[in-house]
């Protein structure tokens, strides 16, 4: 890399949340310390770990020669992964922030490769990329997309840059591939109630047509027993659990949720394009009406009927999913 291209290359800061995460907490580490580009700073936000983990991480520190900045801190009451990565992401000085969870592996040109993307584009606010599912033995599993089943049209959206339009409908966006604009933080902290850190993020920037898809694998993304948040493929077992939901658990949580998108379509405040501002009432009028509907389930058939062919699962739903979903939960 020659003088002029690292006098131009953005600060960049890895944020990883942890708790008890001794078992493969070095091996991500490790990764990251070995990328083509390498951040300036490192900061651990520990949720309270009961286990060895600041102990590794700090042998990780002490071992390694690469000019890195360490920030490690820890606390007693944990605060959850979305309020653990709100505190640290607001600790993060660079210009590019990549999240990282404490139990990955990333691939070498990772940072490189995403904070290209993210810079190259002038509206660019998130980019994130694809990732190879692998178990506990780090055995190759399937790749994100697949396990979450992106249709056709949400990888077009994903790829154009609309990708509010998938958004809307369901997280397609996964923290741990993701690196981040620190103009991001002006506009999408604090996180509200009811969202997880990444999918919050992901929405204000689409919201502002920022997010940038690279389909890469450039992380093996690890799933085991230990995970909080993991990628689930919708299949029986899943889809079981997820009709055995009531209807009012169900749409108290959409509820939650949507009252923060709800502030924006009203505050409508100066980075909201005045385009999606009807695209956000629309989905929140939406789900309202989903949660009135009928307790009878042959009444909801009606209802359903018309929104369907009004297009509204197919806008602000998960299509043929969703319909299923308000004919059959339970009141």
């Amino acid at each position: 890399m020659g003088m002029q291209e690292e006098a131009e290359r953005p600060s960049i800061s890895v944020v990883m949340c942890t708790f008890n995460g001794e078992r493969f907490v070095v091996e991500q580490l490790e990764s990251i310390l070995t990328q083509t580009v390498t951040p300036e700073e490192i900061i651990i936000s520990d949720d309270g770990s009961s286990d060895s983990t600041l102990a590794v991480v700090d042998k990780v520190r002490q071992a390694s020669d690469v000019p890195v900045r360490w920030d490690i801190q820890t606390r007693e009451n944990p605060l959850g992964p979305a309020k653990n990565f709100e505190s640290a992401l607001k600790r993060a000085t660079g210009d590019v922030i990549a999240l990282a969870d404490q139990d990955d592996v990333w691939m070498p040109h990772k940072l490189e490769t995403l904070t290209a993307a993210l810079t190259n584009s002038p509206r660019a606010l998130v980019a994130h990329s694809d990732a190879r599912l692998v178990d506990d033995s780090g055995r190759n599993g399937s790749t994100l997309v697949k396990t979450l089943a992106l249709t056709r049209q949400e990888k077009k959206h994903l790829r154009s840059g609309r990708a509010i339009r998938a958004l809307l409908k369901r997280n397609l966006v996964t923290g741990a591939t993701m690196v981040i604009s620190r103009k991001l933080l002006d506009t999408a902290l604090p996180i509200p109630d009811g969202w997880i850190h990444d999918e919050w993020l992901a929405v204000v920037a689409a919201l502002q047509d920022g997010v940038v898809f690279d389909e890469g694998l450039l992380i093996s993304y690890r799933q085991h027993s230990g995970n909080v948040i993991g990628a689930q493929q919708l299949g029986p077992a899943i889809a079981q659990e997820r009709l055995g939901e009531s209807r009012t658990a169900f749409f108290a949580r959409k509820a939650l949720r949507n009252q923060a998108l709800a502030a924006l379509a009203v505050q409508q405040p100066r980075w909201l394009p005045a385009h999606h501002v009807g695209a956000l009432r629309a989905k929140v009028e939406f789900d309202a009406s989903r949660a009135k509907l009928p307790h009878w389930h042959l009444a909801r058939v009606f209802p359903v009927l018309q929104s369907v062919l009004a297009g509204h699962y197919r806008n602000y739903a998960r299509g043929w999913i969703d319909v299923i979903r308000d004919l059959s939960l339970r009141s």
